[in-house]
């Protein structure tokens, strides 16, 4: 049963590691028959959240848009920038002006919620982005109540691993991406069935 997979960095930039990281898991899910759409945040730019602004203006429209685009997704694969140890001020604002609007299940639901994440991180040091990894998984867990997989992907020197065209270099680190991958397939075809 094919499964379609959403992946998008945490970051606008344009040379992005964690753009190159999206490339590499949406070529592995390929593999595995995953209907793969890959997003960049640049393109879906929203205030700062404030409920003041949501108040008054409503949930931006950047992000209804990206929220009928999660909704038609049975798992999505997020790569994490680091950022002081934690996530980047654009990921974590995407993540709340979605988580706004509501279904009107009991009790609410939001277009995060029914389906399955897997997380990633690279950097150009050593541990790459392992803490921003973490933060985002208790994050997505804690905060929003969602299902992550074990499965995470922390690649260092992702300068040095990770090419622009998405192959990887180094084969623990394509094992570790292969694994994740096949772990979030398979997740989201159980929860699909």
């Amino acid at each position: 049963m094919s499964v379609k997979l959403l992946f998008f960095a945490g970051s606008a930039r344009k040379a992005s590691l964690n753009k190159r990281l999206v490339k590499a898991a949406s070529l592995k899910a390929e593999e595995f028959g995953a209907e793969i759409t890959i997003v960049d945040l640049k393109d879906y730019q929203m205030p700062i959240y404030c409920g003041d602004i949501e108040e008054s203006d409503g949930v931006p429209e950047a992000a209804q848009k990206l929220a009928e685009i999660v909704k038609q997704h049975d798992g999505i694969f997020i790569a994490c920038p680091e950022y002081n140890s934690s996530i980047t001020p654009l990921l974590k604002n995407t993540l709340d002006w979605v988580s706004r609007l509501k279904t009107d299940a009991t009790p609410p639901r939001t277009p995060w919620h029914d389906r399955v994440y897997a997380i990633g991180g690279t950097s150009m040091g050593m541990m790459g982005g392992l803490r921003g990894i973490q933060y985002m998984a208790q994050l997505l867990i804690n905060g929003y109540q969602l299902q992550v997989i074990p499965q995470t992907v922390a690649v260092g020197k992702g300068h040095e691993i990770i090419e622009d065209d998405g192959s990887i270099t180094n084969p623990q680190v394509e094992a570790m991406l292969i694994g994740s991958m096949k772990a979030l397939v398979e997740t989201a075809q159980k929860l699909k069935s």
